[in-house]
């Protein structure tokens, strides 16, 4: 299964149209945001799309009780707060395990652990790729283009590979 990572929307609907066409071209069903969505009105255009989106909040999102209150109208979206990794709220994807925040800081202490397949973050806007010992450690960098060039991820769960997609 593949599934879509990204971070950073800042509000550009246009961009994160892209990334969703992106998507329901290449049968991605499964997007994890590493926060910075911005305003509310990002939830809902990720409500409307058929995706199932698991995510966290960054340093700039801004109504926080909004956007929960617009998720629970769109079942498909799961908000899990500062960070997704442990035990209460543990993301198991396809088998794997995977950790998500908005800070490097924090990434890095997660992936450190080895509890994960995966661990990503946002935050900085800029795309990093790194193997921790088993574990990937990944920006997708920023969906806004504000920057450096817009982009997302794809993460793949069979081969555990990913790849960096450019957003024209």
């Amino acid at each position: 299964m593949k599934i879509a990572i990204i971070s950073d929307v800042h509000d550009n609907l246009d961009n994160l149209g892209r990334v969703l066409d992106y998507c329901e071209e290449n049968d991605i069903t499964r997007l994890i945001c590493c926060g910075d969505f911005c305003s509310p009105f990002v939830i809902s255009a990720l409500g409307e799309s058929d995706i199932h989106v698991y995510a966290v909040f960054g340093n700039n999102d801004g109504d926080r009780f909004a956007m929960k209150a617009i998720a629970e109208n769109y079942p498909k979206i799961q908000l899990f707060g500062e960070y997704i990794g442990e035990e209460s709220n543990l993301l198991v994807i396809d088998g794997l395990s995977f950790g998500v925040t908005h800070y490097e800081f924090y990434a890095r202490t997660m992936v450190k652990t080895g509890w994960y397949e995966a661990v990503f973050f946002g935050h900085s806007h800029t795309y990093h790729k790194q193997k921790y010992g088993n574990s990937l450690l990944m920006n997708p960098g920023e969906v806004a283009g504000l920057f450096n060039e817009a982009s997302f991820a794809v993460f793949d769960t069979e081969t555990r590979g990913s790849e960096k997609i450019l957003i024209d």
